[in-house]
């Protein structure tokens, strides 16, 4: 399930957001931020949008920080967990 989520998370990166990255290029542990990804606050902000649509579920305030947003395989855990109910 987990691999399905991240899967989906890098095809939304590559395919939707302003990144110039094919998703087999995208490495689940880096960061989605400055050294990493480089995504900034705007992109973020479109990201989260993409996120919700696409999985069908609002992300709370509680989820909305920079711990959920470290990285893809943080990220993707969060969105399983919320998917199986956990959450």
């Amino acid at each position: 399930m987990i691999e399905n989520v991240t899967q989906k998370l890098k095809e939304i990166i590559s395919g939707e957001l302003d990144v110039n990255l094919k998703p087999e290029e995208i490495d689940e542990n880096v960061s989605l931020f400055e050294e990493g990804l480089g995504l900034d606050s705007v992109v973020i902000m479109e990201f989260i949008s993409l996120i919700e649509a696409n999985f069908g579920f609002q992300l709370s305030d509680d989820e909305l920080n920079m711990e959920s947003f470290k990285d893809l395989r943080t990220l993707a855990s969060l969105i399983s967990d919320k998917q199986m109910g956990y959450s």
